[in-house]
Formats: C-alpha cells, structure tokens, sequence
C-alpha cells in the first residue's frame, strides 16, 4: 500500500513538473521601427509583396491598401500633433510580419519603403494664379494629394498628365503621389509659391525624349462624333424622374444614363426656382464606400469627364438648362457609390448625389442597331 502510494505521489511530481513546464513558453519580443507621420501630407509606405492585413493602434490614424497597387498603404494622421505613440500592424503576401510604432512629426518624409531607400523628395511650386502641370511618362492608374489645399486633377482627354492649383495660400507643406500603370511610384512635396516663374514639369525626363509627351486618352471623338452624340442624346425623352435633389431653391437631377461603345453619358437638369444666380465652381465624379469605416482613409477614385455638351457656367434665376458629360465606362464594385459632387462658387448651394450600380447599368444604348458589329 505504501508503494502504491510513492508510486502516485512520483506521477502527481512529474505531471505537475511537465505542467510548469509547458505553461512557460518562450516569448520573443518583435523589433518595432520608428515611423513618423504629419497631417498635412499623406504618408505611402511600400512593401516587397503585396498587403494583406493592416491594422492601426488607434484611430489617431487610418489606413488603406491601394487597390490598383497593394503592395503600398496609404496612411493619414486624423488630428494635428496627436500626442504620444500609436502603433501599425502589417502582415504581406510572403507571410512577413511588419510592426511599427508612429509618433506625430509635421516635418516627416511622406514615404517609406520597407527593406530600401527613397531619394530625396522634390518641391514644386504650386499657386492660386496657374495651374501647374506634371508629366509623368505612363498612364496614371493613382493619384493622392495631401490635404484640401490644393486642387489635383487629371487633365482632360490625358492620361500621363495632372494639373494642379492653389485653393488659397498655406504655409505648411503638403504632398502629391502619383502612381502609373506599370507600378512606378511618384511622390512630391508641394510648397505654395505665388508668382512662380516655372509651372511645367516633366517626371523621367529621359523616358519622353520626344516632343510628343502626352498620352491622349483612347475613347475621345472627333467634332464629328460629338455631334452625332449631341443629336441623338437630344432627341431622347427623359426617362429618370427618382434621381434628385434639392437645396435652397437648386434642383439638380440626372435625367438619363447612356452608353456608346466605352463611354458613359449622363444628362442632367439644373433648376434654379431661387431670385439668386447660381454660379458652378467645380463638377466632380468619384466613387467611394457607401460607408465610412472606422480606421479607415476614405479612398476617392476619381472618374474624369472626357467632354461635355451644354455645361453652364452659371443658371440664372427663375431658369433651368440641360448639360451632359461623358465619362470613361466603368461600373460601381459592391458598398460602394458614385458621388456626383457640385459646388457653388461663394455659396452654400452644394449637391453630394450618391448613385448606385444597379442605376448606372441599366444605362441606355444610344446607337443599339450598331454595338457589336465591327
């Protein structure tokens, strides 16, 4: 009996030595990089593979893998001089683990690029008085600006050019990144230079030794064509009556979706039943989520109107008119939406329309007895 007992008491001994010891795993602790981030400029980080996991500390600052490149996040801080550190977590294709710590720097680099270097970002010259023109020597598939202080658009019927102009004055630098169809990645600070003498820039100068730098966009139509379209799309009764909006006496509404080969054209009615003129600042085309998340930078994918019929400067008061713009086709891909975005130069009167894919595929064939034939 008494053996039995020592019998029991060495298993209860070396169970619990084996428990003692399997409780202690061994813990490494993962080197965590130094990263600095501003507000004013939106910071790029570049990766070997592509991402697949990203997660922030807090909401100091949000973050997005860019879609047409993911190998590269796009991360904003969301309040000036945030106080002490936050935390980034990123897991790549290769099943690499990437830990950083971000502490608030308005004098930081706005890219990193894991495992290499960046040269030394250029500055240009932006104002409020031109518009300054970048180069780049391939389509741009992404384009990224900053802050709001600076107006950044494609220019018109071009693809491997941008446009850039001052809203007002700033004193803090802010930044552009450009990235082309190939993956090359472009970023430059932007300093506010009034009467700046030089506001055209070529990017990889010794990629565009010809005179002929522009790469034209392929879906523009001749005077001919323009007509047609014109006359056709004139012709058509009005068939959509749910999607408008009003503000202050403004009626904006999209009174016909069309498609022609590759390319979409909406009709719209502005309606001004106000004593006020209504003067257009801008027009812009955009899709995004149809819900922000937490976390997350609200990524913008601009749509860039190829040309337009009709498109007023300004709609007097007690008047209407009818304008049209065409667009490249694309379609809306899930949770998300086209915003179609028009401000009011020195007012308030602004429209933020959301439209959905379900109303954009259910567009018009404006040509039907010619689409797929040669």
């Amino acid at each position: 009996m008494r053996q039995n007992r020592i019998y029991i008491t060495g298993i209860l001994l070396l169970f619990a030595f084996l428990s003692g010891r399997a409780q202690q795993p061994r813990i490494d602790e993962l080197e965590c990089r130094n990263l600095k981030i501003g507000y004013e400029k939106t910071l790029h980080m570049i990766f070997p593979t592509p991402v697949k996991y990203l997660n922030m500390g807090d909401e100091n600052i949000i973050g997005e893998v860019i879609q047409v490149c993911p190998s590269v996040i796009r991360l904003k801080s969301t309040v000036r001089d945030f106080k002490g550190e936050t935390n980034l977590s990123v897991v790549t294709e290769d099943s690499r683990y990437y830990t950083y710590c971000i502490s608030f720097d308005e004098g930081a680099q706005a890219v990193y690029k894991e495992g290499g270097t960046m040269p030394e970002t250029a500055v240009l010259p932006v104002s409020d008085e031109k518009l300054t023109h970048v180069i780049y020597p391939e389509k741009i598939v992404y384009v990224d600006f900053g802050n709001t202080t600076v107006q950044v658009e494609k220019a018109e019927n071009v693809n491997n050019i941008v446009a850039l102009r001052a809203v007002s004055p700033f004193a803090l630098q802010t930044n552009l990144t450009a990235i082309t169809e190939s993956g090359r990645f472009y970023t430059f600070d932007l300093r506010y230079a009034p009467g700046c003498e030089r506001f055209s820039f070529i990017v990889d100068k010794q990629d565009t030794k010809k005179k002929q730098v522009a790469i034209l966009e392929g879906r523009e139509r001749n005077t001919r064509q323009k007509a047609l379209l014109e006359k056709e799309i004139s012709r058509r009764p009005k068939l959509l009556t749910n999607i408008r909006d009003e503000v202050a006496g403004m009626r904006f509404c999209v009174t016909n979706i069309f498609v022609d080969n590759d390319i979409l054209l909406f009709r719209f009615g502005l309606h001004n039943r106000s004593q006020i003129g209504y003067t257009i600042d801008f027009i812009r085309f955009y899709i995004q989520d149809a819900k922000k998340r937490k976390k997350t930078a609200v990524q913008q994918l601009e749509q860039q109107p190829l040309f337009s019929f009709n498109r007023p400067e300004e709609v007097a008061a007690l008047s209407s008119c009818n304008f049209t713009v065409a667009l490249p086709k694309f379609t809306i891909p899930d949770k998300k939406v086209l915003i179609i975005e028009i401000q009011e130069r020195n007012g308030g009167r602004h429209f933020y329309y959301k439209l959905k894919n379900k109303q954009l595929i259910n567009a018009e064939i404006l040509f039907p007895e010619i689409v797929g034939k040669p």
